[in-house]
């Protein structure tokens, strides 16, 4: 094994799990209506590591079993293609790029603004530019949407840059976010009694979500009308988390999910209600799908005493039952230099 001195990034956003209000920090609905969410960033995510070296840009995934290099054109609408882009547009078209992510792409927690915001958080690393988590949030939601054609809300990269426990609410004015306090009461409890269910595929989010900007910028009354009742039940949720009253936030979760099945006919499917009738069944005070729809991550809020039950009943649905910290910190860098292996 040969030994050198370089210079590496490292880079690292935490996954979300949003409770409620997802569906409204969509355009057009948020900038018109105004949108509500409630999230926590998790201690799950994705780690990015630049090398720089002398040969041309290299960008390895471990989830995608796959690596690129600058010059290549082959499948160049591909995701690792499209960041190789991304990079050269920052002058960086060499070194060595790797990408390792918690849990699979595609997945309901926010993975394309957790890969985003790591990202853009290593170039600006990297070229010395200092931006606050707010700007790396909004620069990720811009890039994300007009360059790599992503339908998304604007709560992921916020609630990933920004990291912790929080109500946000989208405007045409921007984000504000009011966090819940890190260690109180509420932040224990609803911590201690996540669980998270996968079921067992990913999918595009933006496949689900066209369908609801499409009918909302129609003025679709439906549509609409479900996305203001959803913003009624978040602002509801905060009011109950803000007192301490976890039985409200958690009916508040129960009402958001039977509105979100009314957002796109594949929302939900057989497998989804079963996972979600079983966990009820076991102990949970809540159960919802996170993402746009179709497949990913189930959320589960257990009863107080009942996370163990919970988790070992939903073993026989997933092979991937997990429970997980809040992450009080957003998405961060760090430059490190050393003697490291070639």
């Amino acid at each position: 094994m040969t030994l050198a001195i370089m210079e590496r990034i490292v880079a690292y956003s935490p996954f979300r799990v949003s409770f409620a209000g997802g569906g409204t920090d969509i355009e057009p609905f948020c900038s018109t209506m105004g949108g509500a969410v409630i999230n926590t960033a998790i201690d799950r995510g994705v780690t990015i590591i630049y090398t720089p070296d002398n040969y041309d840009l290299e960008i390895s995934s471990r989830d995608f079993l796959k690596s690129v290099l600058v010059l290549s054109e082959k499948d160049s609408a591909d995701v690792l293609h499209k960041m190789i882009g991304l990079l050269r547009q920052f002058g960086i078209d060499r070194g060595r790029l790797s990408i390792s992510s918690g849990v699979p792409p595609g997945s309901g927690l926010g993975s394309s603004s957790a890969l985003t915001t790591a990202l853009l958080s290593m170039i600006y690393n990297h070229l010395g530019i200092a931006k606050p988590p707010s700007e790396v949030a909004s620069d990720a939601f811009r890039i994300e949407r007009e360059y790599f054609g992503i339908t998304l809300g604007k709560q992921d990269p916020f609630a990933i840059a920004m990291g912790g426990f929080k109500f946000m609410q989208f405007s045409s004015q921007g984000a504000q976010t009011l966090p819940l306090e890190a260690g109180s009461d509420f932040w224990n409890e609803i911590e201690k009694r996540t669980v998270l269910i996968y079921t067992g595929k990913t999918r595009e989010s933006s496949d689900y979500l066209r369908e609801q900007v499409k009918r909302s910028s129609m003025g679709d009354s439906e549509i609409n009308a479900n996305l203001i009742e959803m913003k009624r039940i978040t602002e509801e949720m905060y009011r109950a988390a803000l007192g301490n009253d976890i039985v409200t936030f958690a009916h508040g979760i129960t009402r958001g999910w039977e509105i979100k099945k009314k957002l796109g006919k594949k929302v939900s499917n057989s497998k989804i209600d079963t996972i979600i009738t079983e966990a009820l069944s076991s102990g949970a005070m809540a159960a919802k799908l996170m993402g746009g729809g179709g497949e990913g991550f189930v959320l589960a809020l257990c009863e107080k005493d009942s996370v163990e039950k919970v988790q070992k009943s939903m073993m026989d649905y997933s092979d991937f039952v997990i429970r997980v910290s809040f992450d009080p910190s957003g998405t961060r860098s760090r430059k490190y230099s050393g003697i490291f292996p070639q």
